[in-house]
Order: C-alpha cells, then sequence, then structure tokens
C-alpha cells in the first residue's frame, strides 16, 4: 500500500555516522531500508569529518535524514536499533568513541522533549557536534 504524508504522522531527524569499511554504500542500502517503512522527506550532503574522542581511526561520514514515519518512538529506536545490527555494528564497543560499521541517532521526534532509558531527545550533544549541525543546515 501506498504511504501517504498524512499517515505518516511522526517526524524525525536521524543521524547517521559511521567510519568502516564501504560506509557511503552501507549509506545508500541504508536509505532503502529506511524507506521501507517510512517516508524519506530529505537527506544532507555526505560530510567526511575527522574522528573524535579516540582519534586514531578513519575519518568518519556522516548525514542527516528527515523522516516521517507511522511508527512511535519506542518502535523507531527499536528499528535503528535493528538497523545497526543488520549493517553489522557490534552493540559492545570496545572502548567509547570506537570505529563503527553504523551509528544512528535520533536527534529529534516530532517536537517532543522525551528521555526514555539512554535515549534522550533532543539529542543532548546534536548542537556541540559538527557531524549534526553541519549536515543539517544544509538539510533542506
Amino acid at each position: 500500500m501506498f504511504k501517504t504524508y498524512g499517515e505518516l504522522k511522526n517526524f524525525v531527524i536521524l543521524g547517521v555516522g559511521g567510519n568502516c569499511g564501504e560506509t557511503l554504500v552501507r549509506f545508500w542500502k541504508l536509505l532503502k531500508k529506511l524507506s521501507c517503512k517510512n517516508v524519506i522527506i530529505s537527506t544532507s550532503p555526505i560530510l567526511k569529518n575527522p574522528a573524535f574522542g579516540y582519534t586514531q581511526q578513519p575519518d568518519f561520514y556522516n548525514m542527516i535524514i528527515w523522516i516521517k514515519t507511522r511508527l512511535g518512538i519506542a518502535d523507531f529506536w527499536s528499528f535503528c536499533a535493528y538497523l545497526e545490527r543488520y549493517f553489522g555494528r557490534a552493540r559492545k564497543r570496545p572502548f567509547k568513541n570506537a570505529p563503527r560499521t553504523l551509528d544512528l541517532d535520533i536527534i529529534a521526534f516530532k517536537d517532543k522533549r522525551i528521555v526514555m532509558g539512554s535515549l534522550e531527545i533532543p539529542h543532548r550533544a546534536w548542537s556541540e557536534r559538527e557531524s549534526v549541525w553541519i549536515p543539517l543546515i544544509h538539510c533542506n
């Protein structure tokens, strides 16, 4: 069934990052997977930037995706965790800021302020991270 904007009542800003393997190919495959359950409204250009925290690793690629979805926040968060696993991300990292195949951060969900376990929306550090705000300002 074709998804209309009307039935997709929740608006999400999703931060995407990765620095292992064929990251750019993975981003395009991610867009295809996301569009199965959602409508992609807009994407930012992809930003290549140095890793922060642990800097002895490859540069990261980052982008922002604006999405309309029928999923609620808990289901969308679970869907993001599924996508990270699907694309090879191990949940247990050897150390903080370790390299990863895919990192998905929910930057915003509708106009809600949400704290649910380790999920905080709006994302607590979005305005401090060039990897988020630079792609965000270039997203139509």
